[in-house]
C-alpha cells in the first residue's frame, strides 16, 4: 500500500510539473506576442512613442495618433492575432485527429475551398464586402463536408480523408488559376491581393463579426480537448471508453473548419500558419497534451511576427501571407526530412 501511495505521489508530481511547464510556456508566448503587438501599434508610416499610443487606446483624442492607432493599427493587431489563433487551433485539431503533422486545413483543401468561392464571387459575380466573406466561409464548409462524406464511406479512414483533401486542394487551385486567367487585369489585382493573405483594410467591424464566429468555434473545440486527446491514441481506445467517435470527430472537424474558413474569409489564406503551429506547440510542450491553446498562441505570434517583418524589414512592404509562406516552406522540407528519417 505504501508503494501504491508512493506511485500516486510521483504521478501527481509529474502532473503538476507538466501543468506548471504548460503555464510558463503560455506566458512566455504571451510576452512575445505583446512585444510584436506593441511594435505594430507604435510603428507605421509615422512612428509614435508608447505614451501617446497608450493614451489614444484609452480614448484620448490626439491629432494624428488617435486615427492611426484606433482605426488602422488596433484592428490589424486584433485581426492578425485572432487569425493566428484560429489557424493555429484549427491546424492542431486536424493534425491530432489525423495523427499526421501534414494534415492541416490549407494542405487538405479547406482554405482552397474558401479561396475558390471568394475568387469566383469577386471576379465572375463581381460581388464585394461581407457577401464575399459569407460565401467564402460557406465554400470552406462545403469542401469539408464533401471530404468528410467521402472519407466515411465503408467506415472512416484517416488516409482516405487526407488523400481526398489533397486531391480536392489540387483541383480547387486549378479552378482558382482558371478563373484568374479568364478575367480582366483590373479584377486580377484585387483577387491576387486577397489570395496572398493580408491584414490591409481590416476594420473594427471585422473584429466584432469575426470575433463572434471565432469565440463560438473555439469554445466547442476547447470543450472537446479531452476527447481530442483520446482520439490521438488510435481508433480502438475511444471505442473502448464508450465515446461516440463519429459524433466527436465530426464536431471537432467542423469546429476547426469554421475557424479556418471564417479566418480565410476575412484575411485570405495565410499560408502555413495552420500547418506550423501544432507541431511547434507539440515540440516545445512535449507533455502529451493536445496543446490547442498553445498552438493558437503560436499562430498569433507567427502572424504578428510575419506582419512586422513584412511591413518593416524590406524596402517594399509585403502582405503577411507572403512572409508566412516563406517561413513555412523550409519548415515543410524539415518536417518531410524528419518523417523520412523515422521511416528509414
Amino acid at each position: 500500500m505504501r508503494q501504491d501511495m508512493g506511485t500516486m505521489g510521483i504521478t501527481e508530481r509529474g502532473f503538476h510539473n507538466r501543468r506548471r511547464k504548460s503555464i510558463i510556456i503560455f506566458l512566455i508566448l504571451l510576452v512575445i506576442w505583446a512585444c510584436f503587438a506593441v511594435v505594430l501599434l507604435m510603428c507605421g508610416d509615422k512612428n509614435y512613442s508608447l505614451g501617446p499610443v497608450i493614451r489614444a487606446i484609452m480614448g484620448e483624442d490626439i491629432k494624428g495618433v488617435t486615427y492611426a492607432v484606433r482605426t488602422i493599427r488596433i484592428p490589424r493587431v486584433l485581426i492578425g492575432t485572432m487569425a493566428g489563433i484560429s489557424f493555429g487551433i484549427a491546424g492542431n485539431t486536424f493534425q491530432k485527429i489525423m495523427r499526421n503533422p501534414l494534415a492541416s486545413p490549407d494542405v487538405m483543401g479547406i482554405s482552397s475551398g474558401a479561396s475558390a468561392v471568394a475568387v469566383f464571387s469577386m471576379m465572375v459575380l463581381h460581388l464585394s464586402g461581407w457577401v464575399v466573406s459569407v460565401l467564402a466561409m460557406a465554400g470552406g464548409i462545403g469542401v469539408a463536408t464533401l471530404i468528410l462524406a467521402i472519407s466515411q464511406r465503408k467506415g472512416f479512414s484517416v488516409n482516405r480523408m487526407i488523400l481526398t483533401g489533397i486531391g480536392l486542394q489540387a483541383m480547387l487551385q486549378a479552378v482558382i488559376n482558371f478563373v484568374i486567367l479568364k478575367t480582366s487585369d483590373y479584377d486580377v489585382s484585387d483577387a491576387l491581393r486577397w489570395l496572398s493573405g493580408s491584414l490591409n483594410g481590416v476594420r473594427m467591424k471585422d473584429v466584432y463579426s469575426f470575433g463572434f464566429i471565432m469565440l463560438a468555434a473555439i469554445i466547442v473545440l476547447l470543450a472537446l480537448t479531452r476527447e481530442l486527446s483520446i482520439l490521438c491514441l488510435g481508433d480502438e481506445m475511444p471505442i473502448l471508453l464508450g465515446m461516440n467517435t463519429e459524433l466527436v470527430r465530426s464536431l471537432l472537424i467542423y469546429g476547426a473548419v469554421v475557424l479556418c474558413a471564417g479566418t480565410t474569409a476575412v484575411t485570405g489564406p495565410l499560408a502555413s500558419v495552420a500547418f506550423m503551429s501544432g507541431p511547434i506547440a507539440a515540440r516545445i510542450l512535449n507533455t502529451g497534451e493536445s496543446g490547442s491553446l498553445h498552438a493558437g498562441m503560436i499562430g498569433g505570434v507567427i502572424v504578428l511576427f510575419s506582419e512586422t517583418v513584412g511591413q518593416f524589414a524590406f524596402a517594399t512592404r509585403y502582405p503577411v501571407g507572403v512572409i508566412t509562406g516563406i517561413i513555412g516552406a523550409p519548415y515543410l522540407i524539415y518536417l518531410l526530412g524528419k518523417m523520412n528519417s523515422k521511416s528509414a
